[in-house]
């Protein structure tokens, strides 16, 4: 980062503090719906803390106020998060996820080249972002950390991490619950959960089954079949071993299917190809009235299939001044998605990969608690196989080894004002051959990369319930194997950047209001663009990936909580992104040199929410639950300047959205813990997009994948 850009920075950090805490303000912005006086607790700095003590940008939120939300995918996150938005991958469907974090996107799903946004189940990493459109059960907690998190999380995090937790075993009682859930469009959802000790105050384990359909939406174009239906089987299981006060053991294990049509897709302009003798189609536009309709044209229907497994363990031991803490984890993941756009386009992609990964950290405190302190290794290794298949045939293979080591200490200057200091060093080693059936080229190619991530803050607390910081930090994504070009090696990206924060919880805890604003320098950014000496006899350029930029990233989130009687809980949260880049020299389709420089670098800007809760006892054992939820994300811009004036005003992003859901639940007490739940999903039956693709090529194509319509349902709840 130059000078000059720093100077700036520090130039502009007094008017960040101010914009962001004002807007925070007077948008009345916040987090989900939170109970008065409760105390979160998170583990965003790999150490249990009140979520009000962590000098870090989180929205964390139970498991419990997701639901009542009415949310249930992993991808719903993001309508409780301000910056994250979680959309489908281009043109594959929901089966592949696309995370953004303050406008740094998650980027690449194949195995040559990392994400930008880490994901981690119970301490265990998910380096893909495959079936995360994909329901969540008996959940405890998540955390979305905004901003680099490689001292703790490693390389793939320049844009943050998203820490789910799911409930584990209680030794004290047998316990559990069912739930089931019948709605539109024939959606008929079922869980069970048990848990059981084994051994009192020693040994328990936790049981859950998940089964989730729904039937598609809207109907193929081309064949009147059913699209966009939901079809999943999640089975989970935890065993808790907890024999004494030093040593404790906790072991995961879930397996997840996904077998269902893909998203709806629908095309907003035909487009094809003259190759003289025929005329060969490219997209169709979706003529019919019904909004709900996509393209389907083939005698093979459209499909999206995964199955993964998971298995993880955390080993805690007391050492006697020291906690020395273990996670080991495998993933066995594959996938596969056939989309159709138009009769001559059919989509193959598909993965096949394992994942080991080995973390052990040594943690403790010093100098009569005025210094805590964590140092630690991680180890990973994956392996398998991507399925592009696009009019031909082509499969690569990867293997990527890489460790780190990692130091992250606290010293308390003062009983108010605390110094955090971190540092972490990683090697990765990728492999990636080409083991098509049929090979062109280099066959295979190596390469190693390392670098440093580190992190310095400050946090202030004038009082116990206020909290001011201010940090500085470092982090970076891994090189990168072109898979389309063997002989292509990207090297790293790296993001440096600066934030300051403020989080309090006031007027007797009735009021918690946090707000943070960033400024980031990300240079050397992985981007795929258009190679013109590749155009062959279609006349269209290959894509080559490439350290193709540099751009500047600043903006803010707030988020406030307000209770102002008993039973009533009131707030909302705000993120905006402003994301340029500073340069990028780029070609478009017919291979003339591109000046993209001040082009938005990609994600919304502006995201918000509004929330509200009222609960009341309409008898001695009978209380009434009645919420609402609206979300609203702005426009998601596709294309560069150059493809967008090819198209029809429109047809080059993603229009806003906003979306509300509502609910009202009765909790029975003295039916033994039943709960009856009527809710909503975009009750006002908006008409939206949530992903797609814009290009130039065959006279320009402007394709879309449709959000779901509005959706009315029952859940009923029975504990035991």
């Amino acid at each position: 980062m130059t000078g000059t850009h720093i100077q700036r920075t520090l130039r502009r950090m007094p008017y960040l503090i101010g914009t962001g805490i004002i807007a925070g303000a007077v948008a009345m912005t916040s987090m989900p719906a939170y109970a008065q006086n409760e105390t979160i607790v998170v583990t965003a700095r790999k150490v249990q803390e009140n979520l009000q003590d962590v000098p870090v940008s989180v929205t964390a939120f139970t498991g419990e106020t997701f639901e009542e939300a009415g949310l249930t995918e992993f991808a719903d996150i993001s309508q409780l998060t301000p910056n994250f938005d979680v959309r489908p991958r281009g043109a594959t469907g929901a089966l592949f996820a696309n995370l953004t974090i303050r406008g740094q996107t998650s980027g690449f799903l194949t195995l040559n080249a990392d994400q930008a946004v880490g994901i981690n189940i119970n301490g265990a990493p998910i380096t893909r972002g495959t079936s995360l459109f994909s329901n969540l059960f008996d959940i405890e907690r998540i955390e979305v950390l905004k901003g680099p998190q490689g001292t703790l999380y490693g390389k793939n995090t320049t844009g943050g991490a998203v820490n789910v937790v799911t409930r584990g075993p209680e030794l004290d009682e047998i316990s559990g619950y069912g739930q089931f859930t019948y709605g539109s469009f024939d959606r008929t959802d079922a869980q069970l959960v048990a848990n059981v000790p084994l051994v009192e105050d020693t040994l328990g384990i936790r049981l859950g089954a998940a089964l989730t359909h729904r039937d598609g939406f809207g109907i193929g174009v081309g064949t009147g079949r059913e699209l966009a239906d939901d079809n999943e089987i999640f089975l989970r299981g935890s065993l808790l071993f907890d024999p004494s006060d030093t040593f404790s053991i906790r072991i995961n294990a879930d397996y997840h299917d996904v077998d269902e049509s893909t998203s709806i897709f629908r095309s907003l302009r035909s487009a094809s190809l003259d190759l003289g003798f025929f005329i060969l189609p490219i997209a169709v536009e979706t003529t019919d009235p019904n909004f709900y309709a996509g393209n389907d044209f083939r005698a093979e229907a459209p499909f999206a299939r995964s199955d993964e497994f998971n298995i993880n363990a955390t080993a805690t031991l007391d050492l006697g001044g020291a906690t020395l803490e273990s996670i080991t984890s495998y993933r066995q993941q594959n996938s596969l998605t056939l989309v159709q756009s138009a009769p001559s386009t059919s989509v193959t992609l598909g993965q096949d990969s394992d994942l080991f990964a080995q973390e052990l950290r040594l943690s403790g405190s010093a100098l009569d608690d005025r210094l805590t302190w964590q140092v630690g290794g991680f180890y990973s290794t994956e392996s398998g196989e991507d399925i592009d298949n696009v009019g031909g045939f082509q499969t690569t293979a990867a293997e990527n080894e890489g460790w780190s080591l990692f130091a992250q200490n606290s010293f308390a200057i003062t009983d108010q004002l605390k110094l955090t200091l971190g540092l972490r060093y990683t090697n990765e080693d990728r492999e990636v051959r080409d083991v098509s059936p049929v090979v062109s080229g280099l066959l295979q190619n190596n390469a190693s990369f390392d670098a440093f991530s580190w992190l310095a803050s400050l946090d202030f607390k004038p009082t116990d319930e206020t909290l001011l910081y201010a940090s500085i930090s470092r982090g970076f994504r891994s090189g990168a194997i072109d898979q389309d070009n063997l002989a292509t090696i990207v090297d790293p990206e790296f993001v440096l950047n600066y934030e300051a924060g403020f989080k309090a919880d006031l007027f007797d805890n009735n009021v918690r209001f946090n707000t943070s604003v960033f400024y980031s320098d990300y240079t050397d950014i992985q981007r795929t663009a258009f190679d013109p000496d590749s155009i062959g006899m279609t006349g269209v350029p290959t894509t080559v990936l490439r350290n193709a930029a540099e751009a500047t990233i600043w903006g803010f989130e707030a988020e406030l909580q307000v209770t102002p009687v008993d039973g009533l809980s009131l707030g909302a949260t705000v993120g905006y992104t402003n994301a340029e880049f500073d340069e990028f020299i780029d070609f478009d389709a017919a291979g003339n040199l591109l000046d993209r420089t001040d082009e938005p670098l990609g994600g919304p800007e502006w995201q918000f929410s509004l929330n509200g809760r009222y609960e009341y006892y309409v008898s001695d054992t009978a209380k009434l639950g009645i919420q609402a939820n609206y979300f609203w994300i702005g426009e998601d811009v596709l294309a560069a300047p150059a493809v967008v004036a090819a198209l029809e005003p429109g047809e080059g992003s993603i229009a806003s959205i906003g979306l509300l859901n509502g609910q009202i639940d009765l909790d029975l007490e003295k039916w033994g813990g039943l709960n009856v739940a009527v809710f909503g999903t975009n009750i006002l039956d908006k008409e939206y997009f949530v992903g797609g693709i814009a290009l130039d090529l065959f006279g320009g194509i402007s394709n879309r994948l449709v959000g779901e319509p509005r959706q009315w349902g029952i859940r009923v709840t029975k504990d035991f």
